[in-house]
């Protein structure tokens, strides 16, 4: 079971509604007809009940502090994380491709703000388009480039030049299927960092190699970094260095969190088309 802080954390990051804006949603038309139905005919699902508890929950603790809450908020607290984050994974990586219009008429849409996240907003402060040919645009643009790096890191060590022609004449679908295993790979291999807080190359926690005393320093926001993974060193640039905890979204719709500290920080990097979440410790040495 998570631990009650971890709770709290994730129930400020996926509700992102505010208590006035989810009691105005709750009394609309628009709230109705999505989720599991409640037995009294009144046209509310299950999803009513949850979300005047989640009003409820904002207004009790405006400040957020996280001693006031109590255990039936904590308890609550946990349903809503594992309901969001569930239909999250199901269905925003499919959502992010419509235009905001259309995702206004899923059910999934006015299902999720009955529960506090409302996914247009996240989009919005996450910078997203509109227009899904724009995001389509993007992703494949993201992907080809990939697919360019991997081709390179690859080329050393591929001896058939002819068997690797023949697979790029007839095999456009196994290429399609090993984007989308470097995709659950990297996805895999962010998930794994935030689980163990270690090096997908094998460093320690605390930033050390084996009989290496050196202190970590953290980056500044605007520095190009680069870590190790795989055969490679991707690079992007620092977009925030927190002390505290950093979360980010895979292009898995997965969100993934490092928990920092003063001495080694999460940095959150931005690499063009995606971002990347990883302790101080795991970057290699800052470029002027």
């Amino acid at each position: 079971m998570k631990e009650k802080s971890e709770v709290i954390q994730e129930f400020r990051e996926l509700v992102n509604m505010s208590a006035k804006e989810l009691k105005e949603w709750l009394k609309g038309d628009e709230s109705e007809g999505a989720g599991w139905p409640k037995d009294d005919a009144s046209g509310e699902s299950v999803g009513h009940d949850s979300g005047r508890q989640i009003v409820d929950i904002l207004e009790a603790n405006s400040e957020k502090d996280p001693e006031k809450y109590t255990d039936d908020h904590i308890s609550h607290m946990r349903k809503v994380v594992a309901y969001i984050k569930r239909h999250l994974a199901q269905e925003e990586k499919a959502n992010s491709k419509k235009p905001v219009e259309e995702v206004k008429k899923t059910k999934s849409y006015a299902s999720l703000k009955n529960w506090g996240h409302d996914t247009i907003k996240k989009r919005e402060a996450n910078g997203g388009g509109a227009e899904a040919d724009a995001e389509g645009e993007e992703q494949e643009e993201e992907t080809a480039e990939e697919e360019k790096a991997g081709e390179k890191r690859k080329a050393p060590d591929d001896q058939s030049g002819t068997s690797k022609k023949r697979e790029t004449e007839d095999g456009a679908a196994a290429v399609d299927n090993g984007d989308e295993e470097k995709d659950e790979q990297a996805d895999a291999e962010e998930e794994k960092d935030s689980k163990k807080g270690e090096h997908p190359n094998g460093k320690h926690p605390n930033g050390k190699e084996g009989g290496d005393e050196k202190e970590t320093k953290g980056p500044e926001k605007g520095d190009t970094v680069s870590w190790n993974w795989g055969q490679g060193q991707p690079e992007g640039t620092v977009k925030e260095v927190n002390p505290g905890e950093a979360t980010i979204e895979t292009k898995k719709g997965n969100e993934v969190s490092r928990k920092g500290k003063e001495e080694d920080p999460a940095v959150v990097i931005d690499t063009g088309k995606s971002e990347a979440v990883k302790l101080a410790h795991e970057l290699n040495e800052t470029k002027d």
